[in-house]
């Protein structure tokens, strides 16, 4: 099909953007419900602040209108994710002959200022450690030494089971179904994680006990740490694992990072940490 013929066909279909981000969503079924769900909350809040949004047809819609709706974002993080989702959207339009360009793609935002989030103090880990060994608490051992020593998220590790732990590989699986990005990765199961895990007791199949949610909060309030900083433990492993094995691509594909700048700039911390603590950290049985 030539230009002239792709431009005709694309200025004479009128696909209205509400329409377009239902089937942008319909095509990515597969994707995990809490993503389309966020997808289709951030596009339903822009058409209600935006008048007529819903109605606009996508062919017609320029870079100065798509930069006018991400600058209606409350933050500058989220003007990230609200030029995220609209360049899906729009990059969906695009691929099915709705609109010749992607419009979101011209439009670059400043370079977002990570914020340094700190490790857990020293006391507040051995706190932790101590407390999720209580009988009332330890059936959150696992889904926590995940966290702490792999370095998984705590959205991750609520739809991990223990078969994708494999021990005799040493790895914990994540796969697509599991991760935030969507992408796959093995996790080294290092020494202090494998016993850990052995100590840790298993009520079903899956790793988080049942009620998991309100669990994980009842063990951080008993330990003290108020308020938690969202992953502040995935935090905690990137630091501690930098300031011991100084394996940094290791690191980066434990992390399941595509490249080292995001490592560098938010999750290497290493204020209050020391050596001594960092040997303490990965000795198998300190905890």
């Amino acid at each position: 099909m030539s230009l002239f013929s792709m431009m005709e066909k694309s200025n004479n279909v009128v696909i209205q953007f509400e329409q377009a981000v239902r089937e942008s969503i319909e095509a990515r079924k597969g994707r995990r419900a809490r993503t389309l769900a966020e997808i289709r909350s951030v596009c339903a809040r822009l058409m209600r602040l935006a008048p007529g949004l819903a109605e606009r047809n996508v062919c017609s819609m320029n870079r100065a209108e798509c930069a006018h709706l991400i600058s209606m974002a409350n933050s500058e993080r989220q003007r990230y994710k609200v030029r995220a989702i609209l360049h899906g959207v729009f990059e969906y339009c695009r691929r099915q002959e709705w609109c010749l360009t992607n419009p979101v793609s011209l439009i670059q935002l400043p370079v977002l200022k990570e914020q340094e989030v700190r490790p857990l103090s020293w006391d507040a880990l051995r706190r932790l450690l101590k407390i999720v060994r209580l009988p009332r608490h330890r059936p959150c051992m696992a889904p926590l030494g995940l966290m702490l020593w792999a370095g998984v998220r705590p959205a991750e590790v609520s739809r991990l089971s223990w078969d994708d732990i494999d021990w005799e590989e040493s790895v914990v699986s994540l796969r697509p179904v599991h991760s935030k990005t969507g992408g796959c990765r093995h996790v080294q199961i290092q020494p202090v994680l494998r016993v850990w895990l052995r100590e840790s007791p298993r009520c079903r199949r899956l790793i988080c006990p049942p009620d998991w949610n309100r669990r994980w909060r009842r063990l951080r309030d008993a330990a003290g740490i108020i308020p938690w900083q969202q992953d502040v433990l995935r935090h905690t492993f990137a630091s501690y694992h930098a300031k011991f094995f100084h394996d940094f691509a290791r690191l980066q594909e434990d992390m399941g990072h595509r490249s080292s700048a995001l490592l560098r700039t938010r999750y290497l911390s290493m204020q209050g940490l020391t050596a001594a603590h960092a040997r303490e950290f990965w000795r198998p049985g300190a905890w």
